[in-house]
């Protein structure tokens, strides 16, 4: 057979400070250009399968930015890690022209497509009808035994009685429940070829007019995931922290007027403002400064989308097209609320592109680009996606982020030991400064990220995952039929004492290693953002919020209960939430103040 090669990218494409994403019959790779070579390696790294093409290059290094591995830009290789390399694919350049054999593609992608090996005992195969699982009704199911403010505990519950793989349904249509960490791996690294969001998301969400890129499937998701991922990138992240810092100065300066009358504060309600003006700072390129306001603010629409999402995408039937509850007019009333604060964002975008004609070419944020796509000769990107993404941005930017450091508040409260050790560093790290003042500075707040990873595996707001098979699987045995939804848990591998010693107890120091739990048997035992190409996009942005909301609290301020208040329950909502969750904030007097 005579080779054929094939061309991948032209050499303009590339840029020294970033890896290039190419998609080759259905493959995802990876290339590097650094010291005048093209290197093409497997675009997935190893360790979860997070997307190359969205990590960054430091001097020969391509770093993984879902959990910083690094792999050497000639060879692959990965530093500290005996053995372990990238699969790498020999390519031509001929007139600028990178190429690529296609025989070589086409060996690479069978191997690709063998079944995943597993360390699992094999067990005779099986069909999901042998599966255990909780009894249920005719036509209903297991319906009327959920309760879907608390849908991640029913099912948690029932994964600790029946064991790691069961099913339910819901009316007819079965669900097949995957606790284990090794087979949760699996489904998330093998999107989107072999599992989708579930077949009820992307309908319910175009619905709504919010189906964005978390939604999207296939090439759709593609596209957009490209655009959203620069616009949170490491150097986006960098120039936008000054604004970021300005933000949580506002915070700081909001809780200290509660601070002095000594009131109780509702964390996850006010942090819902926090979020919101990074994420419109960031995303749209537009300040709502909500933390300098008070009555109607956006928040107050959002707050009411993820709680009908989550019923309409579990819903035995869509009565929502034939009748409407309260809920379904007031979800109504707050996306019009939500369309005209969005169309605000997109006329303000508008007018900086106009007077500044350059961005064109270097868009400054998220909305800018999706314009600038929108514009491009033959784009594909429509007024809907646009706004659809915008929206998109506010609900995971808002939300999950809000969620996290709330919940880190609380334990924060509970743990007086740990609250003086997190200010003990933050006193160290910020010296006579009340606000973390410089973006690498992060990075030396250790103790806190271990916090934060401590926060994340007991409260993670995504305790669970909706997929749906696209073809015939098999999983450890079990006979899994395409179309089929598949729902893997990701806390109860997090309490397992084989892999968290002492699982029930906030302990921050076991993640002071080396900052990422490696040492955990099962990496994907903390999977907090997700795994695999559908990693969270807004992960860094995250990580970021929290340190820099963190820092000023444990700056500024001591943690108080508020006994009165009740107790702190979790709600889900398409997100798991803290529900009554007060706090009361004390000045802290320090000698550096």
């Amino acid at each position: 057979m005579t080779e054929e090669k094939i061309p991948i990218a032209h050499l303009s494409q590339f840029a020294e400070e970033n890896p290039l994403a190419i998609t080759v019959e259905g493959l995802d790779l990876v290339a590097v250009l650094h010291d005048d070579t093209v290197s093409l390696f497997e675009g997935r790294c190893p360790h979860q399968g997070t997307l190359l093409s969205e990590g960054s290059l430091d001097n020969n290094e391509l770093i993984c930015r879902g959990h910083s591995w690094r792999f050497n830009c000639l060879s692959g290789a990965s530093p500290g890690r005996p053995g372990l390399a990238l699969k790498k694919l020999p390519v031509e350049i001929e007139a600028g022209r990178v190429l690529v054999d296609r025989q070589d593609i086409l060996t690479w992608k069978r191997q690709e497509q063998q079944p995943e090996r597993s360390t699992l005992v094999p067990r005779p195969r099986r069909s999901i009808d042998d599966l255990p699982g909780p009894k249920g009704l005719p036509l209903l199911g297991n319906f009327l035994q959920l309760d879907m403010t608390q849908f991640h505990q029913n099912l948690e519950q029932w994964a600790a009685r029946y064991g790691p793989i069961y099913l339910f349904k819901i009316g007819r249509r079965p669900l097949v429940v995957v606790a284990d960490p090794e087979l949760v791996g699996r489904v998330l690294r093998q999107r989107p070829h072999t599992y989708s969001r579930m077949g009820t998301m992307e309908p319910v969400f175009s619905e709504l007019g919010v189906n964005g890129v978390f939604s999207a499937e296939g090439l759709d998701w593609r596209r957009q995931r490209r655009l959203v991922m620069q616009a949170l990138d490491a150097r986006h992240l960098r120039q936008f922290y000054p604004t970021m810092r300005q933000i949580t100065g506002r915070l700081q300066k909001r809780w200290q007027r509660a601070a002095a009358v000594g009131a109780a504060i509702d964390v996850q309600k006010e942090l819902r403002r926090y979020t919101v003006d990074v994420t419109t700072n960031l995303a749209f390129g537009y300040d709502m400064n909500t933390l300098e306001q008070e009555g109607d603010v956006i928040q107050q629409h959002l707050e009411k989308i993820f709680p009908v999402l989550s019923k309409r995408v579990n819903a035995l039937f869509p009565h929502w097209r034939y009748f409407k509850l309260p809920a379904d007019r007031a979800l109504d009333s707050a996306l019009v609320e939500v369309r005209q604060r969005v169309d605000q964002f997109i006329a303000h975008s508008h007018q900086a592109l106009a007077r500044h004609p350059e961005r064109i070419d270097q868009p400054t944020n998220l909305l800018e680009s999706l314009l600038v796509a929108r514009d491009e000769a033959g784009a594909l990107f429509t007024e809907d996606e646009i706004y659809a993404n915008a929206v998109t941005m506010l609900l995971a930017g808002e939300d999950t982020t809000a969620n996290s450091i709330a919940w880190l508040m609380h334990f924060l409260v509970r743990l007086p030991d740990v609250q003086r050790k997190a200010q003990a560093e933050v006193d160290a790290v910020l010296g006579p400064a009340e606000l973390l003042s410089d973006y690498g500075d992060a990075d030396k707040l250790t103790y806190l990220e271990a916090m934060t990873h401590e926060t994340m595996r007991l409260k993670p707001v995504a305790p669970l995952n909706g997929h749906q098979t696209l073809v015939d699987v098999d999983l450890d045995g079990l006979h899994i039929p395409a179309g089929t939804i598949i729902v893997p848990l990701t806390r109860p591998a997090a309490l397992q004492p084989d892999t968290f010693p002492e699982p029930e107890t906030f302990k921050p120091e076991r993640w002071l290693g080396d900052g990422h739990g490696a040492d955990v048997p099962h990496p994907q035992a903390f999977m907090p953002f997700g795994s695999g190409p559908r990693l969270c996009p807004g992960r860094s942005l995250a990580l970021l919020e929290i340190k820099t909301a963190m820092a000023m609290v444990c700056r500024n301020f001591d943690l108080l209960p508020v006994e009165e208040a009740g107790q702190v329950e979790e709600r889900f909502a398409f997100t798991m939430m803290p529900a009554n969750l007060f706090i009361r904030l004390s000045p802290r007097q320090t000698e550096t103040h």
